[in-house]
């Protein structure tokens, strides 16, 4: 979404509130794609925060809500999550070449570090790419439907927890080994 920031600029107000939801698949800024097995709902993700001036520094900050399905890394049903977690970025227009000062090394050059800034293109900012880069980096790495989740059966590939499948799970025994076997076989 693009947030006016006009206001701001010309110095008449100092701070402008802003509230909205967004599809990650219908933004208007080019975004990373998230992990192909995570599904956001339509509308699923939520930001409400606001743009403030202070001594000329411009700083979007927010809180950010989203609400995901996954599949779950045993058993893959379905997992529905939620994810909440705070966002900041400094806004550069041209009057703010100052912030860039505390990335600049000790030889004069600039490191290269532009992950904490937004940029102001028609008096405006879009945050929603920076957005789904860090709520991508907020997704847990796998998902469990619950702790003891089973999984699935090796040899049909029917979830365990809905009971037994009737798949008798036989025991793999190296043939260089077999002979050992066959003499825990005999002690018994």
């Amino acid at each position: 979404m693009k947030i006016d920031i006009t206001e701001i600029m010309n110095r008449r107000q100092y701070e402008i509130p802003f509230s909205y939801s967004f599809d990650p698949g219908k933004t208007d800024a080019e975004c990373v794609d998230l992990p192909e097995d995570i599904t956001i709902p339509e509308n699923g993700i939520k930001v409400e925060g606001k743009i403030t001036d202070n001594l000329g520094i411009i700083t979007l900050k927010a809180h950010i809500k989203a609400d995901y399905i996954t599949p779950c890394a045993r058993c893959l049903e379905e997992v529905h999550g939620n994810l909440s977690f705070d966002f900041e970025r400094t806004v550069l227009a041209d009057n703010t070449s100052r912030v860039f000062e505390s990335h600049i090394t000790d030889d004069g050059e600039w490191d290269g570090s532009t992950d904490d800034f937004l940029y102001v293109n028609e008096a405006s900012v879009i945050p929603d790419a920076d957005i789904i880069e860090e709520l991508s980096l907020e997704l847990p790495s796998f998902t469990l439907c619950s702790e003891d989740c089973p999984g699935l059966c090796p040899k049909c590939g029917k979830p365990l927890k809905d009971g037994d499948c009737g798949c008798k799970e036989e025991k793999y025994v190296n043939p260089q080994m077999a002979i050992l076997q066959k003499l825990l076989e005999n002690d018994n």
